[in-house]
């Protein structure tokens, strides 16, 4: 049962809680923050960092509170959980309180819960109690469920030498009739691997990549070093290299593509200017630049 709140505490929490919060109060307390929060709420106090709640809020949590869990509210509303839960007992949303475990009904979990072929939900239905109040009480008793690891066949194994290279570990699951993580963990522990380690990176291709970055697109970094878009990518994160914004175009660049512009390559002026030939087609668009088309006349 939780103590009652005193004069000092109260007169405390008035002071202190709309200037710095929950966290602050529950430890000048011994309270947890929850405490705090609820506490608040009941004597009309806020934290002056947090948005006050709104009258649609409330509606919402009055029209959904029997058929929603407050951690799906929470998201939708955008506020914490305990936030949920102290606005929830304002509102008395609640349900009643659920009775206190019997000594009977603890003998029975503890004789249930170490077997298991006693699933949760066969548990909750003799006790009457629902899913989590098991799980709970479990945790003040100190009762573990034994961890349960398929034992694999040497049929099974081979099964899993033979596909894992063809098929995915989803597929070998439902093909075998276990879980999906469990193939993954049995295949991982055994050395097998769905895909090979990229090769590792050169000095020189390094050096390629910094050099060229800003200057050539990622597709032609990537082309050119045999490498997919995205090695590219991540490896110029751990060099340091960033695209980050684009150089300004000086006037005498601009005066120079106007210049030539559809009279030399584009890939003339990427050389030229040092810029990559997406840049100077970009470019090219930003100033109403054409290239002409030759027209060929029938004889």
């Amino acid at each position: 049962m939780s103590r009652k709140w005193t004069t000092i505490e109260i007169r405390t929490l008035k002071i202190s809680y709309p200037k710095k919060g929950a966290q602050h109060v529950a430890k000048l307390l011994g309270r947890s923050p929850d405490a705090v929060m609820a506490k608040a709420a009941k004597i009309g106090i806020r934290y002056n960092a947090l948005r006050p709640w709104m009258s649609w809020e409330d509606n919402y949590m009055r029209r959904h509170c029997n058929d929603r869990r407050k951690i799906s509210m929470a998201k939708t509303l955008k506020r914490t959980l305990p936030a949920i839960m102290a606005r929830a007992k304002l509102l008395k949303l609640t349900g009643p309180k659920a009775a206190a475990w019997s000594d009977a009904e603890k003998d029975i979990l503890r004789s249930m819960y170490f077997d298991r072929k006693h699933s949760l939900d066969h548990i909750s239905e003799k006790l009457s109690r629902t899913r989590y109040a098991v799980l709970l009480q479990a945790q003040v008793l100190g009762l573990k469920r034994p961890q349960h690891d398929h034992e694999w066949t040497e049929k099974e194994y081979q099964y899993l030498v033979d596909n894992f290279k063809t098929k995915s570990y989803r597929e070998i699951a439902e093909d075998l009739g276990l879980t999906q993580s469990a193939v993954a963990h049995y295949a991982n522990r055994s050395g097998l691997r769905q895909r090979e380690r990229g090769r590792q990176w050169t000095e020189g291709e390094k050096e390629f990549v910094k050099h060229n970055y800003k200057k050539m697109l990622t597709k032609e970094i990537a082309q050119k070093l045999d490498r997919t878009v995205n090695s590219i990518i991540t490896i110029v994160g751990k060099l340091g290299v960033s695209a980050g914004r684009p150089r300004p175009w000086s006037e005498d660049e601009k005066e120079y593509l106007k210049k030539y512009y559809g009279k030399i390559s584009t890939e003339e002026i990427s050389v030229k200017l040092g810029r990559s030939k997406q840049a100077i087609t970009v470019a090219a668009v930003k100033l109403n630049l054409t290239k002409k088309r030759k027209i060929k006349v029938k004889k």
